[in-house]
C-alpha cells in the first residue's frame, strides 16, 4: 500500500456540507465512485459511492454512530473496496476520493485499510448543521440529531488531532466558492483546467430553495422506470425501483417489483432473501390475511435462517394481538440469531442489537414472567450501543419488574448461609450494615443482599451495628446468620460518626457498607464491579451502588456518553458527592479522603425500605 495513490477522504457530519465538497472534488477530476447512493431528502446528489455506502451502513450504526462490525473484518472489507476503487480511478486517469459522513468514526482504521490518505475536513457551525438535519427530517428528534453530530465531529477531530489535513469551511465555500475552490486545488496538488474550476464553482449548491410540493420519491421513480423498461433484466435498477416504491409506501408496486427481483436473482443469495422479506412486509402493510403474511415471513426465514428480521416481524404482530406466548417464542428465536457478518444489507440492524431481545422481554413481562423480563432488560442496559432514548425506556420497563424481583430475593438463603464463614479479621473484603430496631428490616436487607450478591464468597467478614434490636431479636438474628459480628453503637448516630466507628474495626482494603433497611433486587457481581471501579479510578475513594445515590426506583440508566467502563466494573459514572446509601470504600483512600472523588454504578440496584 506504500506506493498507492493517497485516498482523498471527505470527513464531516451529516448536514455538514460534505456533499458540496465531494461535488467540487468530482468536478475537479477526483474519482468519487462509479455509482452513487441516492438521498430522498435532497434533490441534489450526495456523491457517496454506492458500494462504500452499503458497507458503511452495515458496519456503523445510526443514530449511535458506533462500529457494529468486528474492526478487523471491517478493515478487511474496506481494503477490498479501496483496491477496486483505486483500480477504477487509475483506469479513469484520476485521483481516488471518497465521501461518507460515518467514516468520521472509522478514521483510525483507514490507514491500515487504505494506506495513505488525505483527510479533507469539512467544518460548519454546529447550529447550522442541526438546522439542516431538522429541515431534512434526519433522526427522531433534536436531541438525537445533536448527539449524533457531536459524536461524529468528536471522533473525527480526536483521530486527526495530530495529523496533517486539508480544511474546508462550508459556509465560506458557499459565500466565496472561487476562493475556496482554488485553495483546495492548491492544497491537494490537483492538476486542473479553468473549465474544471468553473464547473466546481458552479456545482456549489446555494442555500436551499426547494419547492415544498416536490415529491422526492417520484423523482427517482421517474428516473428508474425508463431504465427498467429499456432493460427489464437489469437487477440493480429493478431492486432500486422496488426499494423506492417501498420507501414511498406504495406497497402495491413494491410487492410487484420485489417479486420481479426474486425472479431475476433466482439464487440463494442475500438479494433474494431481502426481496422475499420486503414482499412479506408489503403484504402486511396491505392488510393481506395474516396467515398468508406469516407464511411469507416464514418462507423468507426458511430461505435464509441466519436472518432474524422475519421472526421479529412475526413476534411484533403477535405481541400487538396480545398473543404473548407466541410473540415470546418468535422473539426469543430472533434474539438468538447473531448478526450475520457475511451479509452486507441489514435494513434493521437494531433487531440484532436490542430490538429482538426487548420484544422478548416485553412478551415475557406481559405473560407474567417478570423475572425473565427483568434479566433480559438488564442485559440490554449493559450494552454500549443502545440509543439513549431507548435506554431510558428500557430502564423504566425494567423497574416495572422490580416488585417480582423483590419478592424472589426476600427468601432466606439457607444453603448459602451455611457456607458463609465470616469473622476473618484480616479479610480483604468486609461488609457492614446497621440493624435495628426492626428485626424484619434487618432480615430483608441480609436476605436480599445475599441472594443478589453473586460473588458474596469474596466477603470474609460481616459486621452488624445494633441500634436497637431487642435481646430476643438479636439472638434470633445471630442464630439465623451465624457469620455476623455485632458491634455496639458509639455515642453518635450521624452517618459520618457511624462510618468512622465501623472503620476502626476493618483491616482489609475493601469495605462495602449497606447502611440501614435497604432492599437489593438485582443479581450482580457487586463485589467485583465495585472493586473494579476502585481499581480503575485511583482518585476515587467511594463507589455507590445506586446511580445518583437514589433511594427509590428512578427509571434511569446512565446515558452512554456519561458512562465509563473498566475490566470487571461494567458501566459506571463519576459523581461529585459522597453517597449516603450502600457504597464500597477503599479504606486507605477513606482515611485520606480529602481531595479524592466518588463514583457510582450505572443504574439503581436497591431501594430503601418504606
Amino acid at each position: 500500500m506504500a506506493g498507492d495513490e493517497p485516498m482523498i477522504v471527505v470527513l464531516g457530519p451529516l448536514g455538514g456540507g460534505t456533499s458540496a465538497v465531494a461535488s467540487v472534488l468530482r468536478q475537479l477530476g477526483v474519482f468519487m465512485g462509479r455509482g452513487f447512493d441516492a438521498s430522498y431528502r435532497e434533490l441534489h446528489e450526495i456523491w457517496e459511492d454506492a458500494d462504500i455506502s452499503q458497507l458503511i451502513r452495515r458496519a456503523i450504526s445510526l443514530p449511535t454512530a458506533q462500529l457494529q462490525m468486528e474492526p478487523s473484518l471491517f478493515q478487511e472489507k474496506l481494503r477490498s473496496w479501496a483496491d477496486d476503487h483505486r483500480r477504477a480511478a487509475r483506469a479513469a486517469g484520476s485521483r481516488p476520493g471518497v465521501k461518507h459522513p460515518l467514516l468520521c468514526v472509522a478514521v483510525d482504521l483507514l490507514p491500515g485499510a487504505w494506506g495513505p490518505i488525505v483527510p479533507v475536513v469539512v467544518d460548519r457551525p454546529f447550529a447550522k448543521v442541526a438546522a439542516t438535519l431538522s429541515r431534512l427530517e434526519w433522526f427522531q428528534d433534536q436531541q438525537e440529531r445533536e448527539a449524533t453530530t457531536r459524536r461524529l465531529i468528536a471522533a473525527r477531530d480526536l483521530s486527526l488531532a495530530n495529523s496533517p489535513k486539508v480544511t474546508v469551511d462550508f459556509e465560506e465555500l458557499r459565500a466565496s466558492p472561487l476562493t475556496v475552490v482554488r485553495r483546495l486545488v492548491d492544497e491537494l496538488g490537483l492538476d486542473v483546467t479553468e473549465a474544471q474550476v468553473q464547473a466546481a464553482v458552479d456545482s456549489v449548491v446555494k442555500p436551499p430553495d426547494v419547492p415544498k410540493d416536490v415529491d422526492p420519491f417520484q423523482r427517482f421513480i421517474d428516473e428508474l422506470l425508463p431504465a427498467v423498461e429499456r432493460d427489464p433484466e437489469d437487477l440493480r435498477s429493478v431492486s432500486m425501483l422496488a426499494q423506492v416504491y417501498f420507501d414511498s409506501r406504495d406497497f402495491v408496486n413494491a410487492r410487484k417489483w420485489f417479486a420481479r427481483m426474486i425472479e431475476l436473482s433466482a439464487g440463494a443469495g442475500e438479494e433474494t432473501f431481502l426481496a422475499m422479506f420486503r414482499v412479506a412486509q408489503s403484504m402486511e402493510e396491505l392488510g393481506v390475511p395474516w396467515h398468508e403474511v406469516q407464511d411469507a415471513y416464514l418462507l423468507a426465514w426458511e430461505f435464509r435462517p441466519t436472518r432474524a428480521e422475519p421472526l421479529y416481524c412475526i413476534a411484533r404482530h403477535h405481541f400487538n394481538e396480545k398473543h404473548y406466548r407466541l410473540s415470546y417464542l418468535f422473539a426469543a428465536h430472533a434474539a438468538e440469531i447473531p448478526r450475520p457478518d457475511d451479509d452486507m444489507v441489514l435494513p434493521y440492524p437494531d433487531i440484532y442489537v436490542w430490538r429482538a431481545a426487548d420484544a422478548q422481554a416485553k412478551s415475557a413481562f406481559c405473560n407474567d414472567e417478570h423475572l425473565d423480563a427483568f434479566m433480559l432488560w438488564r442485559a440490554l442496559l449493559a450494552r454500549p450501543d443502545i440509543p439513549d432514548g431507548e435506554r431510558q425506556r428500557i430502564a423504566e420497563s425494567r423497574d416495572q419488574a422490580v416488585p417480582a424481583m423483590l419478592e424472589a430475593v426476600s427468601q432466606y438463603p439457607d444453603a448459602l448461609v451455611r457456607n458463609l464463614i465470616g469473622a476473618q479479621t484480616d479479610a480483604d473484603v468486609t461488609v457492614s450494615l446497621i440493624v435495628g430496631p426492626d428485626l424484619v428490616d434487618a432480615q430483608q436487607t441480609l436476605n436480599s443482599f445475599l441472594n443478589c450478591c453473586a460473588d458474596v464468597e469474596y466477603v470474609g467478614r460481616f459486621l452488624a451495628i445494633d441500634v436497637g434490636l431487642s435481646a430476643t431479636d438479636r439472638e434470633m438474628l445471630q442464630a439465623l446468620y451465624e457469620f455476623l459480628e455485632f458491634l455496639e453503637p458509639g455515642s453518635g448516630d450521624a452517618p459520618g460518626t457511624q462510618l468512622e466507628q465501623i472503620r476502626g474495626h476493618i483491616q482489609g482494603r475493601l469495605w462495602l457498607h449497606l447502611g440501614q433497611s435497604w432492599r437489593f433486587f438485582a443479581p450482580e457481581n457487586l463485589i467485583g464491579r465495585l472493586a473494579g471501579v476502585l481499581d480503575a479510578e485511583p482518585s476515587v475513594f467511594q463507589v455507590a451502588v445506586n446511580l445518583a445515590d437514589a433511594a427509590t426506583l428512578t427509571g434511569v440508566s446512565a446515558p452512554e456518553d456519561m458512562a465509563r467502563r473498566a475490566f470487571g466494573a461494567g458501566r459506571y459514572v463519576m459523581t461529585n458527592s459522597v453517597a449516603r446509601g450502600p457504597a464500597m470504600f477503599d479504606t486507605a483512600r477513606f482515611d485520606q479522603a480529602a481531595g479524592l472523588g466518588t463514583a457510582s454504578l450505572d443504574e439503581v440496584l436497591c431501594i430503601a425500605a418504606p
